[in-house]
């Protein structure tokens, strides 16, 4: 079983812990956690529950989730937890004398002064302006997609900008399931309309162009699948800036079919490439897994494609592990409703997208 610990203090010794569960994602690393404590409602909160108290999950001493309080519980047995990449979304991109569109300049203040996750002062070159004051998420949304790469912060706490894996260290064995694939998401070209020149005292938009990346091998075996979307509202762009905007959509958000479902697996089902058995808590979002013998629409039983996983969903002591693909679509209501962007959805793959339509 895992152990908990929340603001220092280990959960187990002073109460009962149960319905632990933490999830994963591909972007922004650890997201979310959430658990049952024993305890009378009326009863006097304990001292660790506050908002804002570092919460970790260990499985033995390796600690395979890390983030902060958001819901102490004061009036149910219920808390909750988000990782440490949410906390960005409570700061403003700025560098200490003014609002800033660099992401370094921006991350250094803001962990300076109070943003609990370590970085490293590494991140890609490509910077894209901003018209208006952004918060500190979204600015790290859309840098890691100019530059094509993923934001995440895992249990080690540390923010790193990673590109999507091209060799599977886990496999999954025959039997486990099918995976559908829908064309819905799918996209081979996309088309970035942005503002191109500007004129006058004060300066409006007097110029608009359109960026296009695309996906020549996809394109050649799936057809033709475009999909427009409106960055306008990140102001005057050269076409350098707009082009690495829509490469990075591409790179992240297109050329491959979407999937309807994901697959529930046991330690017995999941391995690594070469057979070894692997602990279930330690799975995590943004590796590259290798299914063995499952079907799918372009697949037949005893041929074997390799995904990445999109997000991984884990209860505790259940013995089995939830692996969603990177291009899940949503398909129940609570899953449609999560996915449309809002202006606090810092990992949107798509941010400061003001219209979005495929065609």
């Amino acid at each position: 079983m895992a152990r908990l610990r929340v603001g220092g203090q280990l959960l187990h010794e002073f109460t009962r812990v149960s319905g632990l569960r933490w999830r994963h994602g591909i972007d922004g690393g650890c997201l979310s956690a959430e658990w049952t404590v024993s305890r009378r409602p009326s009863s006097m909160t304990h001292p660790a529950f506050k908002r804002g108290a570092l919460v970790e999950v260990f499985h033995g001493l390796q600690r395979v989730w890390v983030g902060r309080l958001s819901e102490p519980g004061d009036d149910t047995s219920q808390l909750y937890a988000t990782g440490l990449l949410a906390q960005a979304d409570g700061y403003m991109a700025f560098d200490g004398t003014a609002v800033t569109d660099d992401v370094d300049d921006a991350l250094t203040y803001a962990t300076a002064n109070g943003l609990s996750l370590t970085y490293l002062g590494d991140a890609p070159a490509n910077v894209v302006p901003a018209e208006e004051p952004q918060k500190l998420g979204a600015l790290i949304a859309m840098h890691a997609t100019a530059n094509s790469v993923r934001a995440t912060v895992r249990a080690d706490g540390i923010l790193r900008w990673e590109a999507d894996p091209t060799t599977p260290t886990l496999a999954i064995l025959p039997g486990v399931g099918v995976l559908g694939r829908a064309d819905e998401d799918f996209a081979t070209r996309v088309q970035c309309r942005y503002i191109s020149s500007v004129a006058g005292t004060p300066p409006v938009p007097d110029g608009y162009a359109v960026a296009e990346k695309i996906n020549a091998d996809a394109e050649a075996v799936y057809d033709r699948s475009t999909l427009y979307v409106d960055i306008t509202d990140r102001g005057l762009l050269t076409a350098t800036e707009a082009g690495w905007i829509a490469q990075g959509i591409l790179d992240k958000f297109g050329a491959r079919l979407s999937f309807t479902s994901g697959v529930t697996v046991n330690s017995r089902q999941l391995v690594t490439v070469g057979g070894g058995r692997v602990a279930l808590q330690t799975i995590r979002a943004g590796q590259m897994v290798r299914f063995l013998g499952a079907r799918t629409p372009s697949s037949f039983a005893g041929g074997a494609f390799d995904v990445v996983i999109g997000s991984t969903d884990y209860t505790d002591g259940s013995g089995e592990i939830t692996l969603n693909p990177l291009g899940l679509v949503p398909r129940t209501l609570a899953d449609i409703i999560a996915s449309v962007p809002t202006i606090h959805t810092a990992l949107n793959p798509m941010p400061g997208a003001g219209a979005v339509q495929a065609a």
